[in-house]
């Protein structure tokens, strides 16, 4: 497995280049881009990992729209990161170097002293934790597919544990560079860790978070002043994609936690609608993908990239600019997947949607549940892993993998509904109900809701997954996650029930030795009770 280098990408001549110091005397590498006029101005910050002056987010399009617009715009490189000074560790230094940023930009004379925040992901979290600072000059943030969890071993607590952030901390927080690597991991090397040791070897270099993020629990304080959502709240307008993990983690519930608080509710804006994590929608397939190293990047056309952006700078001109000519922007607005229209609601789920209860039995989704109790099973063999069906998760769209030869596999079991006569709008969160055990000491339960086509394939509709201590009959009510789509005419809905789904989750190994770590497997077999009061069932939420 070899590594390559890549340096950061030449200074913008479009912007001032400036090396801000942080309270510790660390310098961060800041772009500060000025619109025509004399100002002073509001200021739009985006502090990123990931080059401010590369590829993999453009800055160069953020820029252009926003200083049309009459904000100035400052990007920066986060701690350790390409010409930025500092250690490289993710996660823990944001909250007070965002701080440290923003009263820098607050006391420069283009300023007027009103700032926001922009950026997706990571770019996402520094908003969040920037905010936990309380600093009085952040006026208003815009949050993009991520939360203020990220970083945790589970997308949400009780899950398997996800093996991204472990591979995230491999592939970024390295050096400042990227490290890239055409090979991908060995994930299939037993114990696990020892293929993540020898790319310690080849590259030269341990990462500084490597064995933090071997932990199941990572030691994290990312908010030393206090969790955002205890800071005085600020206008937010939190952008999340169906086809993303962080709409079905903890983005909703951050979304949740604050319309459920006063002083929060009035200025939270919800927006989602049919993207994957990088920001790739439905109706944008096939996006063009560049590979740089073992990264792909969807090509999306500056067109396409305004097109949602465009969203921010209204909420921008409402709140930064603080416009009162500037139309009130709607406390929801979502488009559904394989639907043209955008609409606008009060809340989410939207309140004129309704509950649909479908039960599982002999192999179908039916709406009267079967008196007669019954039980099925499948077999969890760690040696015959469930594979994720994409290369890389942030890219289900960009990839759009057909599910079928999934739903195959003798270690899974499928329900399907009848064809549907009539367009099905989903709207709001999918739920499973059932009664579980397992011959291991744990289990996962992995549920995925599928749009079953007439041609046989199998798309991906949302997904859900807990591990669970069922060693003796344990009930569950677990989600499965945020849907938004229409279950066209002629088209099914398919409900698959597993126990991996790797190497997108790290495994359970069926004895009491961790995956990462273990050299012995052993196979368990997983019960779920089919009918009967305690039968299992699907409830949704449609329009």
């Amino acid at each position: 497995m070899e590594f390559t280098h890549v340096p950061p990408g030449p200074p913008s001549d479009q912007a001032q280049q400036y090396m801000v110091r942080m309270r510790d005397g660390v310098r961060l590498a800041t772009d500060v881009y000025l619109p025509e006029g004399d100002g002073p101005f509001p200021v739009v910050l985006t502090r990123l990992p990931y080059d401010k002056n590369g590829e993999i987010i453009r800055v160069d399009v953020f820029a252009e729209a926003l200083l049309e617009r009459g904000y100035a715009l400052v990007a920066q490189d986060t701690r350790g990161k390409f010409r930025s000074e500092g250690e490289t560790v993710p996660w823990v230094n944001e909250a007070y170097d965002g701080y440290d940023t923003i009263d820098w930009i607050a006391n420069q004379p283009w300023s007027n002293g009103r700032v926001g925040m922009t950026g997706l992901s990571y770019v996402g979290f520094t908003q969040w934790a920037a905010l936990s600072t309380n600093h009085p000059a952040l006026r208003a943030i815009a949050p993009r597919s991520t939360n203020t969890n990220l970083g945790a071993a589970q997308l949400t607590p009780g899950e398997p544990e996800w093996g991204f952030y472990f591979k995230y901390v491999m592939d970024f927080y390295v050096v400042n560079d990227l490290l890239a690597h055409e090979e991908d991991y060995d994930w299939s090397r037993r114990p696990l860790v020892n293929a993540f040791e020898e790319a310690v070897e080849q590259m030269g270099v341990r990462p500084p978070a490597m064995d933090m993020h071997l932990s199941a629990r990572p030691p994290l304080r990312r908010f030393p002043e206090g969790h955002p959502l205890d800071a005085k709240p600020v206008p937010v307008l939190l952008s999340l994609g169906w086809f993303d993990p962080y709409c079905r983690g903890e983005a909703v519930r951050d979304y949740h936690a604050m319309i459920a608080n006063p002083a929060w509710r009035p200025l939270v804006h919800l927006r989602l609608g049919p993207t994957d994590h990088d920001d790739t929608r439905l109706d944008d397939r096939p996006a063009a993908v560049e590979h740089q190293g073992s990264i792909d990047i969807p090509l999306l056309t500056p067109e396409q990239i305004r097109a949602w952006f465009d969203g921010e700078l209204r909420f921008f001109d409402r709140y930064l600019k603080a416009d009162a000519d500037v139309e009130p922007l709607p406390p929801v607005e979502y488009q559904l997947a394989h639907s043209d229209e955008v609409r606008h609601t009060c809340a989410w789920p939207p309140p004129e949607a309704t509950r649909r209860v479908l039960h599982l039995a002999g192999g179908q989704l039916v709406s009267r549940r079967d008196a007669a109790a019954t039980a099925v099973s499948w077999v969890h063999d760690p040696d015959k892993l469930v594979p994720t069906a994409t290369n890389l998760w942030s890219l289900l769209v960009a990839e759009w993998p057909d599910y079928r030869a999934t739903a195959d596999r003798d270690d899974v079991l499928t329900f399907r509904g009848d064809p549907q006569t009539e367009p099905l709008e989903l709207a709001g969160p999918v739920t499973f109900h059932g009664t579980v055990t397992t011959t291991g000491p744990e289990m996962d339960l992995f549920a995925f809701l599928l749009d079953l086509e007439p041609d046989g394939s199998a798309r991906f509709i949302c997904r859900g997954q807990q591990r669970l201590t069922a060693t003796d009959p344990t009930e569950v009510s677990m989600s499965v996650g945020e849907a938004g789509y229409v279950v066209r005419p002629g088209h099914s809905l398919l409900l698959m029930l597993c126990s991996s789904d790797y190497p997108d989750f790290i495994p359970l190994t069926g004895t009491r030795e961790r995956w990462w770590f273990a050299t012995s497997m052993r196979s368990t077999t997983q019960t779920v009770e089919i009918g009967g009061r305690a039968g299992a069932r699907l409830e949704l939420t449609v329009l």
